[in-house]
């Protein structure tokens, strides 16, 4: 039977390669809506290593140090703590408003943009920009909060909440947009993982800000997961209509087959053996269609290696989950129908 199978994957190759196609281009949609929702989680891990705390201290009544406006005294962090003050902004860059989050922070301590490209952040009037924030290049002037800043080197891979690049100006000039000049700062940085927080402030992990950050994305990761469920769901039903089709085309053959002593198991082996064959060679083509894809998306798209392992499990599963579409067609052969007219 599996001889039988692949002379009829031979015999109907051009429906074969149609159908692997669709499928293929199903599963790539499939692995880069993974991507996105890997992309969120990412985004937030680099971010957070390159601002370096091991604890955040923010106020009692906030959620959290992006999510929350609280500003606090900037003394309240005590002698190691390292204030910095959390600005949700926008650039106009022609007739475009792009958004960014702004770190305020102190030039030198904790907080500060490490690996720069170009200068690192040493004084007020300067400003160090993730590399994604379109038309900010060295030697640029942006204005940001009616504050003209001169960016003076970019960082990369830093964004938050879905793909918003980050920028870093000091604490002087954040708290110049935001408080009047008044000192004060909406979280304190500290490189010790155990800290007593100050009276009216609170204590938050690293692990406890990422999910913080994630929590306004809860819906939008959702409907992502919903939508890859989906395309799995349309795979396996072009593999099944696939495989259902050339069952019914087959049906005196299989009559022959079981008339001549061979089983319904068997058979379905054979239609197994096709259906994993089609979805392997989906597989392969959809990791090509995602590498190619991506980069075509306004957001950033980071396919964990994970998913391109895991990819050939899923379809292989698909496969024969839809193969049981044609298994069921052929149980109801009867032997009778080789010797009809």
């Amino acid at each position: 039977m599996i001889r039988a199978a692949l002379r009829d994957l031979q015999w109907r190759l051009k429906r074969f390669v149609i159908a692997m196609a669709g499928v293929a281009l199903v599963f790539a949609m499939g692995l880069i809506m993974t991507g996105l929702d890997e992309s969120f989680s990412l985004e937030v891990d680099r971010t957070l290593d390159a601002v370096g705390a091991q604890v955040w201290a923010v106020s009692d009544q906030a959620s959290g140090p992006f999510t929350s406006f609280l500003p606090m005294i900037d003394t309240a962090g005590g002698p190691d703590g390292a204030p910095m003050l959390v600005l949700r902004q926008t650039i106009a860059d022609g007739d475009k408003v792009l958004d960014l989050v702004v770190l305020g922070v102190v030039p030198g301590r904790l907080g500060s943009p490490t690996d720069v490209d170009g200068a690192p952040l040493a004084q007020p009037g300067q400003v160090v920009v993730d590399d994604g924030l379109e038309g900010a290049g060295i030697g640029d002037t942006l204005n940001i909060g009616g504050r003209s800043v001169q960016v003076v080197g970019t960082v990369s891979g830093q964004r938050l909440l879905a793909g918003l690049p980050m920028a870093y100006i000091t604490l002087s000039d954040a708290q110049a947009i935001s408080t009047q000049g008044q000192p004060a700062a909406t979280a304190f940085l500290y490189s010790q993982p155990a800290i007593d927080p100050p009276p009216g402030l609170k204590v938050m992990t690293n692990a406890q800000v990422k999910s913080d950050v994630l929590r306004p994305l809860k819906d939008a990761r959702s409907s992502i997961s919903l939508v890859r469920y989906l395309l799995w769901t349309v795979a396996a039903t072009i593999i099944g209509s696939v495989l259902y089709l050339q069952a019914m085309e087959r049906t005196r053959d299989f009559a022959v087959f079981k008339a001549t002593g061979t089983s319904t198991a068997a058979i379905g082996v054979g239609l197994a053996l096709q259906a994993v064959v089609l979805s392997l060679a989906a597989a392969a083509l959809a990791a090509i269609l995602a590498l190619i894809l991506a980069p075509m998306f306004p957001m950033h798209v980071e396919i964990p290696g994970s998913a391109f392992m895991l990819l050939p499990v899923v379809t292989v599963v698909v496969g024969l989950l839809a193969s049981l579409i044609a298994l069921r067609k052929t149980a109801t052969v009867e032997p009778a129908l080789a010797f009809g007219g």
